[in-house]
């Protein structure tokens, strides 16, 4: 499993996942922030990536093991991300198709 990397939101540099203190600024550390979605909460809230998107969450199939190269499904209960773009400009070439083709049919 990949081990979550943590930074430090003042300075930006790494710092270990347990740290209350920054090593290199001394800036103090009350709680952690996705880089993804922004979600903050406490670290023992992130043990199993972003609870808000999933971000640096394993990924694991239907047997429960852990998938290489797969989206994370969504937990029950959470929502998913958007869908991709080229769902979005499928849906808008279909819209335009549909309306023209609508015209055509109501003013011969």
């Amino acid at each position: 499993m990949k081990k979550p990397h943590y930074f430090c939101d003042f300075c930006g540099k790494e710092v270990p996942g347990a740290a209350k203190l920054c090593p290199h600024c001394g800036r103090f550390f009350t709680s952690v922030r996705c880089p993804r979605c922004g979600f903050t909460a406490t670290a023992s809230k992130f043990k199993f990536g972003c609870p808000s998107c999933g971000y640096s969450a394993p990924v694991q199939d239907d047997t429960g093991s852990v998938a290489s190269g797969s989206r994370r499904r969504a937990r029950p209960g959470e929502t998913p991300g958007p869908l991709p773009t080229w769902a979005y400009l499928l849906v808008g070439v279909l819209l335009v198709f549909s309306l023209v083709g609508l015209i055509i049919l109501c003013y011969p």
